[in-house]
């Protein structure tokens, strides 16, 4: 899908207005900095028909992608796009996941969100040098199965095919990329993965995990989701991994909670919570607004709460900063 250059053109202007904040908490709207006219008019934003039914993408083709890695679990293999900024090789990146972009449309059809199919790999490899500098560290953003140039079916969200595959592909990033570890980061779907990838590592310093159903089984049941609990496409309970969670003593946790979030409402995200405190285990719990209609989006302050945990903040000094503040409580641009 190409987007038409008067359209672009305006994108870019607002992202510019916008700042460094919305670099990545849209994703269409990014710090492109030099990218004129010219550049805006090539670039190709990301496919309503690949999102709603996968693309596949053969190991010979992934092989000749740069940032890319091929990996196979639960019955599928999927090429992996990721983008990264920063000198990576004996470091630990911060890594982080995007959240769903299939949802429920006003009438109740799922859709596309709207917002993704502004979205193209040029904007989001823009996003990625804008918060390696803000972060200080390398940064690198993973594209989901079945999203942001991965191959795979986005259908299989939240799943243990997903998880499984985000596993492998976080092995093959480091190998590949001569990492020393990760710090994570995930918002809504993406904050399963970023626990599921605390709870399965011992490389993670620190992570940050906002607005995830967590408790899958009570977030079925509020919305009333038909719950899978058998085979690849089960959808993934994170609430017996609480106890490993809470054994990651070498990594600092923060989980963020928008007190008003209507998209994943806090009852769905506590029990886990309540799990990993009730094994031993030691976290920040940052209860701050979201942004957006159902004051469901922490993006940002997941970024930048990493952010001061990765400089070394101490966890009263992040509390204070993120929370209990307004949707748009952000460091400046």
């Amino acid at each position: 899908m190409t987007r038409p250059r008067r359209h672009l053109t305006a994108l870019l202007r607002r992202a510019q207005a916008r700042g460094i904040a919305a670099a990545i908490a849209g994703l269409g709207f990014v710090v492109a900095v030099g990218a004129g006219p010219s550049a805006a008019q090539a670039v190709r934003t990301f496919s309503a028909a690949d999102l709603m039914k996968g693309t596949k993408v053969s190991r010979e083709a992934c092989a000749k992608l740069e940032t890319s890695v091929f990996v196979e679990a639960e019955g599928d293999a999927v090429c992996i796009r990721y983008y990264i900024a920063g000198d990576a090789r004996g470091k630990r990146a911060a890594v982080f996941f995007p959240g769903d972009s299939i949802g429920a449309d006003a009438k109740g059809k799922i859709a596309p969100d709207p917002g993704y199919l502004t979205q193209a790999p040029e904007y989001v490899q823009a996003a990625v040098g804008v918060w390696s500098q803000r972060l200080g560290v390398p940064f690198v953003f993973f594209g989901r199965p079945g999203l942001h140039g991965s191959s795979g079916w986005h259908g299989d969200r939240r799943t243990r095919r997903e998880v499984a595959l985000t596993r492998l592909a976080l092995d093959a990033i480091k190998t590949r990329e001569g990492l020393a570890g990760y710090h994570v980061a995930g918002m809504s779907g993406g904050g399963i993965l970023a626990a599921a990838a605390l709870a399965s590592r011992d490389d993670v310093g620190c992570a940050a995990i906002a607005s995830a159903p967590l408790d899958f089984r009570a977030f079925a049941k509020t919305f009333a989701i038909p719950l899978r609990i058998d085979g690849p496409r089960a959808h993934y309970d994170l609430m017996p991994e609480a106890a490993t969670v809470a054994g990651r003593k070498g990594a600092r946790i923060l989980f963020l909670t928008s007190p008003k979030d209507r998209a994943v409402p806090p009852a769905t995200q506590q029990p886990f919570v309540d799990a990993v405190k009730a094994a031993g285990g030691r976290y920040l719990h940052l209860m701050t607004d979201g942004r957006g209609p159902d004051r469901h989006a922490l993006t940002e302050k997941s970024l930048f709460s990493l952010a001061m945990c990765i400089a070394g903040a101490p966890d009263g000094e992040i509390a204070v900063r993120y929370g209990n503040t307004g949707p748009d409580d952000l460091p400046p641009p």
